[in-house]
């Protein structure tokens, strides 16, 4: 072709891949902000609903619940039916479900709606990187992944500051109707994108088996540990939940070795480096995603933080990460990620802790601040090099099970860790109050909120004051509690990745994977 028809046809085929790299931006922004502006919204939610902290821990957890257990099968609907499909099926399913919870009157349906956007996430988050991969080639690609990353790094520090002022000035449905248009926007790039002609199927098969005993395998467990403090451990619900759990487990075990095409493929559960690894990300992001979950709790109820100056400490770490994060993963490239990963997780844990400090009247920049971006300085340190070395330790032919499965874990190592520091707050608050006399009434009322220093409608004027005091400083000592276990789970990730962190083969540098598991950005790099 002639150097001047070559000119002149470029701009007309650079147009559908700039479309769908900004329809992969949009579905990554949609995730992104939806999870970081969900803790923001909490306070107000709950107090609208009349819910306590069990509906508010389901408002996320059924949305990681959803994602966790399903990202691999949305990866694998998009192998097989059609990756554009399902890509855009994820786009109208996401706006659809958002609209449900912007307008749910009862918690029920909120609860019913989250599940609905976990499940249609599940279809977006493998989607996007897939479509930049088969759509881009060589260098184009590299630099239309540095750009999907950035831009939906961005809206990920945005999430929490819109999320806070959309509360404030207009309410908490506000956060998940603003998601209605983008998901609306999305899917129409999503289809002006979509080739025309053949589809894009392979060969393969769906391990619907699988994906049915994943559910109750991760939901058993956490429905117990939300129900068992209010239903109580005996109760038949409770009770049946953990047997369902155990038997989808043991179900798993023993359908993925003969499954066709298994959700977890068997040489990679074979490889102790790539297990261990994934251990450490199970138990790093339960600590990470708990942490900002009670602390926006925290800054809101206790200590009276208004919901945009909550977003703002949630998103302090965000920025340090997506600053410093490929800094530090040039560095460990050249001197090897078991440093960095125990490292960032000790300073991860430094972080956390540093929020014992807090009391009910926490100054932002004497106390809340340095604890945030310390916290962020460790994420910074370690996503990287974690991701890289997870991807490094797979055996060739299965990196991208290998990501997914990376990802799957991160979802549910958050679920996981939410779920059962909740479990400690819910423990701890109803102990604090009992030393404090008051009337049993109050109290039943009470454990209902913990983590909230406002009396219910009917205390008596009179009382009120001595209420609050007695709540918020209950609410105090629970928190720090949650703060020791958060800390401690870090410590847990940094001595397990003292074992398993090895230096990887030079397949994958943690300086192209900034993101990691936060952002999926680490899917067919190679």
């Amino acid at each position: 072709m002639p150097a001047e028809a070559a000119a002149a046809a470029g701009p007309r085929d650079l147009a559908p891949k700039r479309t769908a790299l900004m329809a992969c931006i949009l579905s990554s922004s949609l995730v992104g902000m939806d999870g970081m502006m969900t803790p923001v919204a909490l306070p107000d939610l709950a107090d609208d609903l009349n819910a306590g902290l069990a509906v508010q821990q389901w408002v996320v957890a059924a949305f990681l619940l959803a994602l966790g257990s399903l990202l691999l099968v949305g990866g694998a609907l998009g192998d097989v039916v059609d990756r554009w499909r399902i890509f855009a099926a994820g786009a109208a399913g996401f706006g659809a479900s958002a609209l449900v919870v912007a307008v749910a009157p009862t918690a029920s349906l909120l609860v019913a709606g989250r599940l609905a956007q976990g499940a249609t996430a599940a279809l977006l988050v493998p989607g996007a990187l897939a479509v930049i991969t088969t759509t881009f080639e060589g260098d184009e690609r590299s630099r239309a992944i540095g750009s999907w990353t950035a831009w939906s790094g961005l809206s990920v520090i945005g999430g929490p500051l819109a999320g806070g002022v959309l509360v404030d000035v207009v309410s908490w449905r506000a956060v998940y109707g603003v998601l209605v248009p983008m998901a609306a926007l999305t899917l129409f790039f999503i289809l002006r994108a979509t080739p025309r002609g053949a589809r894009e199927a392979q060969a393969g098969s769906v391990d619907w088996g699988g994906a049915l005993l994943t559910v109750p395998a991760v939901g058993g467990p956490v429905f117990a540990l939300i129900e068992g403090p209010g239903s109580g451990w005996g109760s038949r619900l409770v009770v049946g939940a953990l047997v369902a759990g155990a038997a989808a487990i043991a179900g798993l075990a023993w359908w993925e070795p003969r499954a066709c095409d298994p959700l977890l493929p068997v040489r990679l559960l074979q490889v102790p480096a790539f297990m261990t690894l994934n251990a450490v990300t199970l138990v790093l992001y339960g600590a990470l995603i708990s942490s900002g979950f009670y602390t926006v709790l925290f800054l809101q109820q206790t200590a009276g933080y208004p919901p945009a100056a909550a977003g703002l400490a949630a998103a302090v770490p965000v920025v340090v990460l997506l600053v410093l994060s490929r800094r530090f993963g040039a560095l460990a490239d050249r001197h090897g990620p078991r440093r960095f990963i125990v490292g960032g997780a000790l300073v991860v844990a430094a972080g956390i802790l540093l929020m014992l400090r807090t009391d009910a009247h926490a100054d932002f920049l004497s106390v809340v601040l340095p604890s945030v971006l310390v916290h962020g300085v460790g994420l910074a340190m370690l996503v990287a090099p974690l991701t890289s070395t997870v991807l490094s330790a797979a055996p060739d032919g299965l990196t991208g099970a290998a990501s997914g499965m990376n990802n799957a874990v991160a979802r549910i190592g958050s679920l996981l860790g939410t779920v059962a520091v909740g479990l400690v707050v819910s423990a701890t608050f109803p102990a604090a109050l009992d030393d404090h006399g008051l009337p049993p009434a109050v109290v039943r009322q009470a454990e209902d909120r913990p983590l909230a220093s406002t009396p219910s409608a009917d205390v008596p004027v009179s009382e009120r004051a001595r209420v609050r005091e007695v709540l918020s400083a209950a609410s105090v000592d629970a928190f720090h509690v949650a703060v020791g276990a958060m800390g401690g789970l870090a410590l847990l990730a940094a001595m397990i990745g003292a074992v398993g962190a090895r230096r990887p083969r030079g397949r994958f540098a943690a300086a192209r994977v900034p993101g990691g598991a936060l952002h999926g950005a680490h899917h067919d790099l190679d």
